[in-house]
This record gives C-alpha cells, structure tokens and sequence, in this order.
C-alpha cells in the first residue's frame, strides 16, 4: 500500500513538472508558432482520442457467419491412400461470441453456435467403402474408375475461447466441438457410369474433437482433430479424422 501511494505520488509531481515546463515552453512560443503547437496538440488529442476510443471496444462481433475451406485427411495405418488435394473439407458455421474481457490490449470471448459440414475422402487408388459380415472395409474396385470417394455430412457444436490482440490485430481461438452424422455415402464414377451408396457403414454416429484458430485481420486458419475413431470397434479398418485450412 505504501509502494502504491509513493508512486501515485511520484507520479503526480512528473505530470506537475512536465505540465509546468510544457507552460513554459508554450509562453515562449511567438504567435505563428504557438498556432503550429496548438495544431499539433489538437491533433495528438485527436489520435489519442481515437485510441481511447478503439481501445475501449471489443474486437470480436455479437454474431458471425463463417465458411471453412479445406482438406482433410486421416491418422491411420489400415486405410487407403488418399489423394490429399482433393480430399476437401467444407463447412458453414453460424456462431455467437460472448464477450467476456474488453481490455486495453487483449479481448477475450466465448464463441458458441453450430455448423454443417462435409469431410470428402477422396481415394488415391480403385478403393470403395463397403459393408463387411463384421463392420466395414475399403474394398478394390475392378475395372477402370475415375474417381472414388466417400462423403460424410455432419452436424456439429463447436465452443472456441478467443483471444483478441489490439494492438498486433491478432486472433487466437481455442476449443472443442461436438457434433453428429447426419449422413454419409460412397461415390464411384467409372467407365458403368456413377454410382452412389447411402449407408451407416459401421460409423460412429457421435463424435468430438478439438480445434485451434490463428487469424490476422481478415483472413485465418484452423486446424481439427477428431478424437472419436470413424468406426465403430470391432471394425477391421479405423482412423481419426484431421481439418485443417482457411475460415473466411
């Protein structure tokens, strides 16, 4: 307590002394000068004005709409290759921040809401997904095919705890989500034409994960990663899911 008073009090006598020399300093000044000085001190006002005046909102809005751009993949050791840059991941995201802290430098808020979206496995090679006596399996597909992939639909809930940085426009996000399968399917296209399956496939119908989110300004990236298996045990194949791109 003592520290604090001494220094409040040290404080006052700088403001006093530097007020003082600052009055000296203007009763010098000839008259276009003292109109230069007052044009510069109105505009430091000005600026701090504005300073004070950011500082003193939240970075983060009461509602936003997101659209998440990228691909994905899985950590996995019994599964086919993927072909990586058409593996894509889409997702629309509805989201209300509570502001939690508006402060000087950082602002901090509670980001909850739902989303829909889309992980697209495409396979590197001939591989289709198919119901087995015991779960499911990726299964070689005879003859030509051009493309083959599997797509599935989700519903999620995400809660991300951000950071905001004032001062470097910074943007930090942490968190979870939960969500559920709507629906899933596997496309073929091949020299017999397209061919499209709708089925549970032996995956989990509920899963989790968690989330990160780094952005400057306008633009971000996010990463996912899904801690619920694709499949249901027993299931002779399984993998966990990995996001990660742009949230524009």
């Amino acid at each position: 307590m003592k520290t604090l008073v001494k220094t409040i009090a040290a404080l006052a006598v700088a403001m006093t002394v530097s007020l003082g020399a600052t009055a000296q300093e203007e009763d010098h000044f000839s008259p276009s000068e003292n109109k230069e000085h007052s044009k510069s001190y109105d505009d430091d006002n000005t600026e701090k004005h504005y300073e004070r005046k950011y500082s003193n909102r939240n970075m983060f809005s009461r509602k936003d709409f997101g659209l998440y751009l990228g691909l994905n993949t899985y950590e996995t050791k019994s599964m086919p290759e993927l072909d990586n840059w058409n593996s894509r991941y889409i997702g629309l995201s509805w989201k209300k921040n509570h502001r939690l802290i508006t402060g000087k430098q950082v602002d901090v808020a509670l980001g909850t809401g739902f989303e829909f979206a889309w992980n697209n496995y495409m396979m590197k090679d001939n591989f289709t997904l198919a119901n087995q006596t015991v779960g499911a399996d990726f299964v070689e597909i005879k003859g030509q095919v051009q493309k083959s992939k599997l797509v599935v639909t989700n519903f999620n809930i995400p809660v991300m705890l951000q950071f905001g940085f004032k001062e470097s426009h910074w943007v930090l996000g942490l968190g979870a989500y939960g969500g559920a399968r709507i629906d899933s399917y596997t496309k073929v296209k091949g020299e017999n034409g397209t061919k499209r399956v709708h089925g549970a496939y032996n995956m989990n119908k509920f899963h989790y994960g968690f989330a990160a989110e780094l952005g400057h300004k306008n633009f971000t990236l996010f990463a996912r990663y899904q801690m619920t298996p694709m499949f249901k045990e027993p299931n002779p194949v399984n993998g966990n899911s990995i996001m990660f791109g742009i949230r524009l």
